[in-house]
């Protein structure tokens, strides 16, 4: 299922993130417009075609300058940057054109890319903006195939989990553990935890965990201030705990678990 970044960036934006700015172009844009990309890959496709020397070329549309605005701002979240590039996701220009034709232009003839009369060619940014790297950040515990797609059932978007951004993890790991657990009556498997994680994962310490990330599954303002108070550091250690939990819930009942 496709993911609407417009409606993305609106829900999620905050007033103290650099990308605010945009929030009135972006709101300025028919709400019957489409802004769907499928994952952060298809973002990235996208975000090359925006800087093509065909297009940047010429003047930019108001439609193609909010793209660009919602798709850094979209694989930001994500934890991507761009190598040659690293700040244009956190902080992209005001306009496509400076990135698209100045900064890769500059770039190309700071590595020699010029032609002898001082030009560069269409073919040179063409493929020079092919071979732009995205990389991922911040990188978590690796988990198992039945995880993976455990996080897209449950997620209301069918979202994997690389595609989630940091909060949005948070809350789908609770809801997994919950998932993971739950016995036909409605209760919760108690699971003996030694066998596989010695004393320093028990019910009780699930139960701990779970109960300080309830801010990350509902959205009151009390919930929203809540989830301010952690740093992104306490946040991605949370993430591992989290996928530790999982992994060992999966371990111990991997014979009985639902299909």
């Amino acid at each position: 299922m496709p993911t609407d970044i417009r409606k993305y960036y609106i829900n999620n934006i905050d007033k103290i993130e650099y990308h605010y700015q945009f929030l009135s172009e972006i709101k300025s844009i028919p709400d019957d417009s489409s802004f769907e990309v499928w994952d952060t890959q298809s973002a990235i496709k996208k975000f090359k075609r925006l800087c093509n020397p065909r297009i940047s070329r010429d003047k930019y549309t108001v439609e193609d300058e909010c793209w660009f605005h919602l798709i850094t701002y979209y694989l930001y979240k994500f934890g991507y940057e761009i190598e040659e590039f690293p700040d244009v996701l956190a902080r992209p220009p005001l306009n496509v054109h400076d990135f698209a034709y100045d900064e890769i232009r500059s770039r190309i003839i700071s590595q020699g890319g010029q032609e002898a009369d001082g030009k560069v060619t269409w073919e040179k940014r063409l493929n020079f903006v092919k071979k732009l790297s995205f990389k991922q950040k911040v990188t978590h515990i690796g988990i198992s195939d039945y995880i993976e797609q455990k996080f897209i059932e449950i997620s209301t978007r069918n979202a994997a989990f690389d595609d989630m951004d940091t909060d949005e993890k948070l809350k789908e790991i609770v809801n997994l553990i919950e998932n993971m657990l739950k016995k036909e009556n409605g209760k919760y498997d108690k699971l003996d935890y030694s066998k596989l994680c010695f004393d320093y994962v028990s019910d009780e310490k699930i139960r701990t965990y779970k109960n300080k990330l309830q801010c990350f599954r509902h959205a009151s303002d009390a919930n929203l201030k809540q989830r301010e108070s952690f740093s992104d550091e306490q946040k991605n250690f949370l993430i591992d705990f989290g996928l530790i939990i999982l992994k060992a819930i999966y371990v111990l009942r991997k014979n009985d678990l639902p299909e």
